[in-house]
């Protein structure tokens, strides 16, 4: 093996946050607006002026749990696949993803209206 097929190694890992994938902050922006856009359903029954079903769904909150877990994977690969384009320390990037993760649950027990909602 001569030095012209060696492979170049890999630059030092930073903590700069320009070398972050920009699916992570992407992902993040859209976990911050699903706390404010909301897009929902409510249906409720009456028996003799008595609430006796109410059914709450928040379409916006799913769609913002969806897009987090997207932008986690889509963060996690990059950084694998483009070291060079993104030399931040994998434990930062494992970190943001777990961010959107948590975010992820938050926003689909809103939007199933588990936490909060009218019902």
């Amino acid at each position: 093996m001569t030095a012209k097929d060696a492979q170049p190694l890999l630059p030092e890992p930073t903590t700069s946050l320009r070398d972050i994938p920009a699916a992570l902050y992407t992902g993040l922006a859209i976990g911050v607006l699903g706390f404010v856009v909301s897009i929902s359903s409510t249906a409720t029954t009456t028996v003799n002026g008595v609430q006796t079903t109410c059914s709450y769904q928040d379409y916006g909150a799913m769609i913002a749990a969806a897009v987090c877990l997207v932008c986690a994977v889509a963060g996690i690969v990059q950084r694998r696949k483009h070291p060079y384009q993104y030399p931040v320390k994998q434990w930062i990037v494992i970190a943001l993803a777990g961010v959107l993760t948590a975010l992820a649950v938050v926003h689909a027990l809103r939007g199933l209206a588990v936490i909060g909602g009218p019902c």
